[in-house]
């Protein structure tokens, strides 16, 4: 009986070592989560604002091609002489 005793309270004690390591792991997991949330935030800041100035200068660059089209025909650029 006291055999079975002490094998039960080595596997109970075995159990709460596994436990404590397995939460200490949890721990570890739920900090990183966390820092990776933050950094998808940072990531997603980061893109939206590049792609509103991509956006912006795309405009600006178009908007050139245009002026110069305009400015061509204004000189005369396809009158055909």
């Amino acid at each position: 009986m006291l055999s079975e005793l002490d094998d039960l309270r080595s596997m109970i004690l075995s159990n709460k070592a596994r436990l404590d390591s397995i939460e200490k792991e949890q721990h570890r997991i739920d900090k990183q989560l966390v820092e990776i949330k933050a950094d998808l935030h940072y990531i997603k800041t980061s893109q939206d604002s590049l792609h509103a100035n991509l956006s912006r200068f795309l405009w600006i660059v178009g908007g050139g091609f245009i002026a110069a089209a305009v400015s061509y025909i204004v000189r005369g650029g396809i009158s055909g002489n």
